[in-house]
């Protein structure tokens, strides 16, 4: 009988009997010629870790983790995306606040090119001021018609409110007493008459204010007539004037016209 110490058998796969085809062994599956004392039917795995990863002999290559994704894409074709984003919003925003700016100049000129009135030859003045404006604006046109207290008025005193010291110094009274005649012509369409002032009113009085407001800010009385036409149209119904020492007995007869004369006593 041999007594010689039996050699272990060579392990090839995972389990030592079988009659199956040799197969490479799984990474991390080693031979091992150790004789163990319990059982050698088993196959030895030999790990070595490091920090979580297997390393050295045994261990992997490469880090096999999927990269990190952001959107749907990897860190660095996301900066790069991000940065191409930033870079246009940035170039938008500047050229819409440059683009605004070059349309507002060329609508100052383009109005200043199309204007009729030209800006003063001052240099300070048109450094200071804006071209001039072109647009209008159409306000509404009030639809009251003109009316005429004749012949209820006719030869009658009117005494302009300026008089009362609604509007200031109570001691101009000059040039605020007239009277009232209707249906007489113009006085100052006579030759050596002057017209200062046309408005239109919607009453004989407020055209006599118009002439007594002339006197009472300018403390005189250089405006002696104010004639009213209620079925005149604009730009004027009503006229004011210096006629001289005109008389009510010296005008014809003309229907639609009210004259108011200044009162010298």
């Amino acid at each position: 009988m041999d007594s010689s110490p039996r050699e272990p058998q060579r392990l090839s796969a995972l389990y030592q009997y079988h009659n199956a085809p040799e197969v490479a062994p799984a990474h991390g599956l080693e031979y091992d010629d150790t004789v163990y004392p319990s059982s050698d039917k088993y196959p030895v795995i030999h790990e070595r870790l490091y920090e979580g990863k297997l390393s050295g002999k045994y261990g992997f290559g490469g880090d096999n983790r999927p990269p990190r994704i952001i959107f749907g894409m990897k860190v660095r074709t996301f900066l790069v995306v991000a940065s191409v984003m930033v870079l246009v919003i940035v170039g938008a925003a500047v050229g819409g606040a440059v683009g605004g700016q070059q349309l507002r100049e060329n609508q100052a000129q383009t109005m200043y090119t199309n204007g009729t009135n030209a800006p003063a030859s001052n240099p300070s003045a048109s450094t200071s001021s804006g071209p001039s404006p072109t647009s209008t604006f159409s306000a509404a046109t009030p639809t009251y018609t003109p009316l005429s207290d004749c012949p209820d008025s006719n030869n009658t005193a009117y005494t302009s409110s300026f008089s009362k010291g609604s509007s200031g110094d109570t001691r101009k009274n000059a040039g605020l007493h007239f009277t009232k005649y209707c249906d007489l012509s113009n006085p100052l369409s006579t030759d050596g008459a002057q017209r200062i002032a046309e408005a239109f009113v919607y009453s004989f009085s407020d055209c006599v204010e118009v002439c007594a407001g002339y006197n009472f800010w300018n403390d005189g009385s250089n405006c002696t007539v104010a004639v009213y036409q209620s079925g005149g149209g604009r730009p004027g119904n009503c006229w004011v004037g210096n006629a001289g020492d005109i008389q009510a007995s010296s005008l014809n007869e003309t229907q639609g016209t009210d004259v108011a004369i200044l009162t010298t006593s």
